[in-house]
C-alpha cells in the first residue's frame, strides 16, 4: 500500500488534471462561438425618481418603454442606480433590466455624467432569461434627455 505522502501526491495530481481538462473543455466549447447579435433599442423614460440634488449613497429608479429604432414597441425596462461619487460630475453604479417579449437582459454599468449632458458609456451584459438565457457581452448606453439608447452586442 502506498504511503500517505504518495496517496496525497496522486490525489493532487488527479485533481489538477481533472481541473485542467474541465477548463480546456470549456475554452474549446467557446472557440468559434460566433452567435453575436447586435441589439439596438431606445428607451423612453416614463418614471424617474432621482432627487434634484444628489449625495453619495442616494438611490433612484427609472422605468421606461422600449422601442426599436423603427418605433416598434418591444417591451419595457427598469434601472436602479446609486450615486457613488458626487462632485463636478455624478458617478452612478446602475443595474438595468430590459424586459422584452422573448426574454430579459440584465446590464451593469457605472456612468459619470455632468448635469443633463448627453453621455455614452460602456455597459456589461450580465445575463438574461428566455432566448437570452446564456447572454453575455457588452455594449453602449447613451443617456440623452428622456431617452436611453442601448447598442448591445449580445453573445449567447
Amino acid at each position: 500500500m502506498p504511503s500517505a505522502t504518495v496517496r496525497s501526491a496522486l490525489t493532487v495530481g488527479a485533481l489538477a488534471a481533472a481541473l485542467s481538462f474541465s477548463l480546456t473543455s470549456q475554452a474549446a466549447a467557446d472557440v468559434g462561438d460566433e452567435e453575436i447579435v447586435r441589439l439596438q433599442l431606445v428607451g423612453v423614460v416614463e418614471t424617474d425618481t432621482s432627487p434634484k440634488t444628489l449625495k453619495a449613497g442616494d438611490t433612484w429608479t427609472t422605468y421606461m418603454h422600449l422601442y426599436t429604432h423603427d418605433k416598434k414597441h418591444v417591451g419595457d425596462a427598469g434601472s436602479r442606480c446609486t450615486a457613488v461619487e458626487v462632485g463636478k460630475k455624478v458617478t452612478a453604479q446602475c443595474t438595468r433590466v430590459l424586459r422584452m417579449h422573448d426574454g430579459e437582459i440584465t446590464l451593469h454599468d457605472m456612468i459619470s455624467r455632468k448635469g443633463d449632458q448627453r453621455i455614452t458609456s460602456k455597459t456589461a451584459i450580465a445575463g438574461g432569461t428566455g432566448v437570452y438565457n446564456d447572454a453575455e457581452g457588452e455594449g453602449y448606453i447613451t443617456l440623452e434627455g428622456n431617452r436611453v439608447h442601448f447598442d448591445l452586442s449580445v453573445d449567447d
